[in-house]
């Protein structure tokens, strides 16, 4: 078999279960709107815990969940003062205006501390787990993109640390885990490169827990790199880290990617994350011990070169401009900050993994419960729409 042809299957299967369970949702939601359940106080709602929530993608996600007025939400993080914590407390702020009670901040975390994670889960009846390898300053975690000795038992460390921290408190029934897109090609396509050892072993992590008793739902998103895969609608700038690789870098003729400009890659907005955990709650019945893949879109390089060509109002050209590879691979040495991306473009390519969808219209069982982002909306927001031909 070669990779064309696995990573098709594999996406075939993917699209069919999530047509599976979003239909499985809308049965059951038309059932309870029959005879909708009686409204609930908020000191009755269930607890959901979230860790590292001042990442940008938990952030989402506890934002996320407090609009369902479904739960109440614990958001956990390690250091207050940084100016992450701060976007947490403006949160809760402006809660506390209209639902007081529904938001609590509990600062002082140590991912890898059992005791400092059983007392942040306690009367907790979910929790969302990220696990990370990545630098984290406030969470005292560092960089180990290639250093898997180092990096995996850091990793295991924490996993370890929240499974006793959820047995320790039975009230938590379910856990959710946010991962990458599955491995569709190792051990199926001869000759088929090794995923990243970060990729590898969160991909192993829920397994793991459910081997421990633990109910844990596996979501996976699309890997992401900065502006160039995912969207982060929660930062105060359009860019985070210091290399010009995590900037946005479009520009009259120059629209710029990591993949070869017909690769389909596939974005997610930290907003559809945290809605889909949000609904993985909400029926528990229908997610538990499940794994799932959500996008917020799916594209090519030549697409979106398309796409900005349309939006811009002065007639503006964008040509699809690869990333060098021997530029990431260089950088990689000096800072930690591209290790990611360039094993991303070396597990996500033509020879490698794919993505879980293998275009937009593949996301439409999605789009039935949750309405997604669009990239046509991040160009706006960019201000590509408005860029002008040089003279």
């Amino acid at each position: 078999m070669d990779r064309n042809v696995a990573v098709r299957l594999a996406q075939q299967a993917i699209k069919a279960k999530n047509k599976r369970l979003v239909e499985s949702v809308l049965a059951i939601k038309a059932e309870r709107d029959k005879s909708p359940a009686k409204e609930q106080s908020i000191d009755q709602l269930p607890m959901i815990a979230v860790t590292c929530s001042t990442g940008w993608e938990c952030y989402a996600v506890v934002e996320e969940l407090t609009k369902t007025r479904r739960f109440r939400v614990r958001a956990l993080f390690r250091t207050p003062g940084t100016s992450a914590a701060a976007r947490l407390e403006r949160l809760l702020e402006l809660t506390e205006t209209t639902h007081p009670g529904l938001l609590t901040l509990h600062s002082g975390v140590d991912m890898y501390s059992e005791e400092k994670l059983t007392d942040a889960f306690a009367g907790c009846s979910g929790v969302v787990l990220y696990v990370t390898a990545n630098s984290s300053k406030a969470g005292k975690i560092n960089n180990h993109g290639n250093d898997p000795v180092g990096g995996r038992p850091l990793v295991m460390k924490q996993i370890v640390a929240m499974i006793a921290a959820m047995k320790a408190n039975p009230s938590i029934k379910h856990a959710v885990t946010l991962v990458f897109p599955p491995d569709k090609v190792r051990g199926i396509v001869p000759g088929a490169p090794e995923a990243p050892w970060w990729i590898q072993q969160r991909l192993r992590i829920s397994d793991f827990m459910r081997g421990q008793g633990i109910n844990v739902t596996m979501i996976h998103r699309p890997a992401y790199y900065f502006g160039m895969h995912r969207v982060d609608y929660t930062a105060q700038e359009a860019f985070r880290g210091n290399s010009q690789l995590s900037k946005n870098m479009i520009k009259e003729n120059a629209m710029p990617g990591i993949m070869e400009p017909d690769f389909m890659v596939n974005w997610v907005d930290v907003r559809d994350v945290g809605k889909w955990v949000g609904t993985v709650f909400e029926y528990p019945e229908v997610f538990s011990n499940e794994d799932f893949s959500i996008a917020s879109t799916a594209l090519t390089g030549n697409q979106r070169v398309e796409m900005a060509e349309r939006m811009n109002r002065h007639g503006t050209k964008f040509g699809y401009k690869k990333f060098p590879r021997w530029l990431i691979r260089t950088l990689s040495i000096f800072t930690k900050e591209v290790i990611y991306p360039l094993r991303y473009t070396q597990w996500y390519n033509d020879k490698g993994n794919g993505y879980d969808f293998a275009s937009v219209e593949d996301l439409a069982d999605l789009e039935r419960i949750h309405p997604l982002w669009s990239f046509e909306k991040k160009l706006e927001d960019w201000g590509i729409n408005d860029i002008k031909p040089s003279k």
